[in-house]
């Protein structure tokens, strides 16, 4: 009998700590889907025309005619943030600093916003050589 008990004790106490090893809770997996967004180039950032001897920065303002645009499509009411880096405008071995400014959030009301880029060409510090000063700048809009 008094090896039956000492069975029986130690079988409670490994299923005890059996069950204490193991424990077991869920977690809910989702996922959400968005429109895509589309984004449409209407113009292009035009500067415009300077001599030689231009002594002041060209600036020219979001709201400007040469400033450019872009129609943005997407979830209605959504936010999307918008990233633009400076970079020089190239002229052969020839550079101009740009800067741009620009709304760096925009909401899609209706599903579509008008996103307006003006910008700095910092001619003021640059030694101006004749020709045409360009760059290609990348645009990146992502939902919030």
């Amino acid at each position: 009998m008094d090896g039956l008990l000492k069975v029986a004790v130690v079988s409670i106490f490994t299923f005890g700590a059996t069950n204490a090893l193991a424990v077991s809770d869920t977690f809910n997996a989702t996922l959400e889907i968005k429109q895509a967004i589309s984004m449409t180039k209407t113009s292009d950032l035009d500067f415009g025309l300077i001599t030689s001897d231009q002594a002041t920065d060209v600036v020219v303002a979001k709201s400007d005619s040469g400033a450019a645009a872009f129609t943005i499509n997407g979830g209605t009411g959504a936010v999307v943030d918008v990233a633009i880096s400076n970079t020089n405008l190239v002229n052969g071995a020839n550079t101009i600093p740009a800067e741009f400014s620009f709304d760096s959030n925009l909401t899609l009301t209706g599903g579509t916003a008008e996103l307006k880029i003006g910008g700095t060409a910092k001619t003021a510090g640059a030694t101006l050589v004749a020709g045409t000063y360009s760059a290609n700048v990348p645009v990146d809009v992502t939902y919030q």
